[in-house]
């Protein structure tokens, strides 16, 4: 009862900082946006956290979407809708199964009137149930060489700094395997380094490292494969690698900075014919009190944006961002397109920024 007392405290002193705004960022005021579940036991099978939110704009709201970023993680939420001032739940359910160590899930809400958007986080440390090397590593790369993974996402790297992660390998045969790696080359600052040989039941790894280097061209999303060769034989699928590439930035928590706001953060272009170009617009504000820096902007292929690499937002100030989307006249009917626009800025709250795009072919 103390619990919910305090939190019914907490949202109702946020609702009415909010009304003395003009308009809130999103209407949905999350008590925590992020839960840790800690150690949790593989064997334990599913657990649970729920997030409780308040509307704190004048209008009802109503959920009409979660995504999440790995089928492991289900919502359970009401479609009914939350009147202003009230409160909403989301439960997140969690299944460990078949993850070990870290991990994070994101969770993505979305309203009915798509004008709301939330990202809320869970993370854990699996302990998983003991295997062997086949359940271990069920990713074939190629002969008798297989891994735990086929992806290695870096996270943040900061420019001039060094980072090395590892993918684990075992040789499930019962004879020694000659090692090799092809790789997207030197472009973004990645090397790999791969032990020549790997004994029978062996478990090795291959060291990749990102070296970022400074300057204009070493911001944004890296993007880079490695393909194992055993014996000769190259890997059909390649380990999939990348790296946010951002700014070193100050550690002085107190030091002017850009708070970069961004709304919409989803933009849904509705059923269109193909064969024809459509037009958004997103408002990005700079609430910080330093120039807000576009370090990198990248979208996908068929879509555009009105700010480019290198333009600055003064502080306080709005800059209203044109996306045009251009639908090919091959797209099928009844399909769904979806686009995205990264922007990489010297915001060090959030320097790296994914807005999704998403257009239904009539």
């Amino acid at each position: 009862m103390k619990t919910r007392t305090l939190l019914t405290l907490i949202l109702t002193l946020a609702l009415s900082v909010a009304k003395a705004q003009d308009e809130p960022t999103s209407a949905m005021l999350f008590e925590t946006y992020e839960w840790d579940f800690g150690d949790i036991e593989e064997a334990d099978g599913p657990v649970s956290h729920t997030f409780r939110f308040m509307n704190i704009s004048n209008n009802p709201i109503q959920i009409d979407n979660i995504s999440t970023s790995c089928g492991c993680t289900t919502v359970q939420y009401s479609v009914e809708p939350v009147n202003p001032g009230d409160q909403g739940e989301i439960t997140v359910v969690f299944d460990p199964a078949r993850a070990q160590g870290h991990v994070l899930r994101e969770v993505e809400v979305l309203t009915r009137d798509r004008r709301n958007y939330a990202d809320i986080m869970i993370t854990a440390n699996v302990n998983p149930i003991p295997m062997g090397l086949e359940q271990l590593y069920p990713h074939l790369l190629a002969g008798t060489v297989k891994t735990n993974a086929m992806r290695c996402p870096f996270g943040y790297v900061t420019q001039g700094e060094s980072v090395t992660k590892v993918v684990r390998i075992a040789n499930l045969g019962d004879k020694t395997v000659n090692l090799d790696v092809e790789t997207t080359g030197n472009r973004y600052g990645m090397s790999v380094q791969c032990p020549p040989q790997i004994a029978p039941k062996e478990v090795i790894s291959i060291k990749i490292t990102y070296d970022v280097p400074t300057g204009k061209n070493g911001f944004g999303m890296a993007r880079d494969s490695v393909w194992v060769i055993a014996d000769g034989a190259k890997s059909e699928q390649p380990i999939v690698v990348n790296a946010l590439r951002v700014e070193k930035f100050s550690k002085d928590e107190n030091a002017p900075k850009p708070v970069m706001r961004i709304e919409p953060s989803y933009v849904d272009f509705g059923e269109q014919e193909p064969g024809k170009i459509y037009k958004k617009t997103i408002v990005i504000e700079n609430t910080g009190n330093t120039d807000l820096i576009f370090r990198h902007v990248e979208t996908t292929d068929g879509v555009a944006v009105s700010i480019k690499t290198g333009d600055v937002i003064k502080p306080g100030k709005i800059h209203k961002m044109t996306v045009t989307v251009a639908i090919a006249n091959s797209r099928e009917p009844h399909t769904v397109t979806m686009g995205s626009i990264n922007l990489t800025t010297n915001d060090p709250t959030r320097p790296f920024r994914e807005l999704r795009l998403q257009v239904d072919t009539k």
